[in-house]
């Protein structure tokens, strides 16, 4: 198999090389470029609810769309005037091509019925103190969506006519004090990331097979994720990738057992990339992102004698690599989106150009 531990980082060149040696197809690189984006914002999450119309979410209470397949975004007329300049946005998913959701601190949500044009406010905390981190919806299957936050916080959407409900049996699940950094529905699965209080990453996911009713500690080994996992996405029931610092692992048998994928190094000599989420676009493709532009896709290699799973590092304008990639998410099988933020610089979002020759 074409793997490696922990301890067998290797660059993208010697990967090259390694690949070349052992007649394994080496997979494509995806050329990303800019789309034009108002200067100053600071997206970190995006979403399409059609195949033209997008949004962007990000720091300040940033909400942009787009409505010519992502190549120009402008601010959003929300509705809401500048109300929502004190919160943060972290993230957004669509049920539909009308029904939206966009989260962030303070307990925010924010809720549209006709695919961003407007928003209203469905809940805010008072306290400042809770934070939600993920929102994801799936087309079909229980339930229709989730959100996860600090505070072992998970609020679950039964139906796409219900209301959001808290999940109280995830508190019974042996995890402790946490913060839930990433979540992912598959029928009546959910699988949450999370991290300790103080931003450590745990070795732990929790999962759920029955909708959120009953929860299950699923452990990955420290020696393959020395500093815990923080992204989780699944192409199928059983076949899950996480991601960490350094670190991309999957699992074919449900989290039961976790091998290493072959990491091409696209950082500085010497440094490991800090990766923070996991996306699984259209036919099943898998991403990893992270900070410092760091961005993979994970492909099977093939030919030869030999096979197995590599991350293949994405090739990103320069100035991406100044950026925290906080979210992505795909209009259709080639059209892909990226949203980066920095408190240095002016964040940006980048779509991907299959058709480019690779570097």
């Amino acid at each position: 198999m074409c793997r490696t531990s922990q301890g067998g980082r290797v660059s993208w060149l010697l990967l090259l090389g390694l690949l070349a040696l052992l007649s394994c197809s080496a997979p494509a690189v995806t050329v990303w470029l800019p789309a034009f984006v108002t200067p100053g914002s600071e997206p970190s999450a995006l979403a399409c609810p059609s195949s033209q119309s997008c949004l962007a979410v990000g720091q300040g209470g940033l909400v942009l769309v787009s409505q010519n397949n992502g190549l120009s975004w402008i601010p959003a007329n929300t509705g809401l005037g500048a109300s929502l300049v004190n919160f943060n946005l972290t993230s957004v998913a669509c049920l539909s091509a009308t029904q939206c959701t966009i989260v962030g601190n303070q307990g925010l949500i924010l809720s549209s019925n006709n695919g961003g044009q407007s928003f209203s406010i469905q809940n805010v905390t008072t306290n400042g103190n809770l934070t939600f981190n993920d929102v994801v919806c799936q087309s079909s299957g229980t339930p229709s969506c989730a959100i996860a936050g600090d505070n072992n916080t998970l609020l679950l959407l039964a139906s796409p006519t219900s209301a959001w409900a808290p999940d109280l049996s995830v508190l019974q699940a042996p995890i402790g004090p946490a913060n839930f950094d990433q979540v992912f529905l598959l029928g009546s699965s959910i699988w949450i990331t999370a991290s300790t209080t103080s931003g450590t990453g745990m070795n732990a996911l929790l999962y759920s097979g029955d909708g959120g009713n009953s929860w299950a500690l699923e452990i990955v080994p420290q020696a393959l994720a020395p500093q815990g996992v923080s992204g989780i996405g699944c192409p199928a029931s059983s076949n899950c990738f996480v991601d960490g610092t350094g670190t991309i692992l999957e699992t074919t048998d449900g989290g039961r057992s976790w091998s290493s994928v072959l990491l091409g190094n696209s950082g500085s000599a010497g440094t490991l990339p800090l990766l923070t989420g996991i996306y699984i676009g259209p036919e099943g493709t898998v991403f990893a992102y992270g900070n410092q532009g760091a961005l993979y896709q994970v492909s099977t290699l093939s030919g030869g004698s030999v096979s197995g799973q590599v991350a293949v590092p994405q090739r990103l304008p320069s100035s991406a690599s100044q950026l925290n990639l906080g979210g992505m998410t795909c209009s259709g099988v080639s059209t892909c989106f990226l949203a980066g933020y920095s408190l240095a610089i002016s964040g940006g979002i980048f779509y991907s150009s299959p058709n480019s020759p690779p570097g």
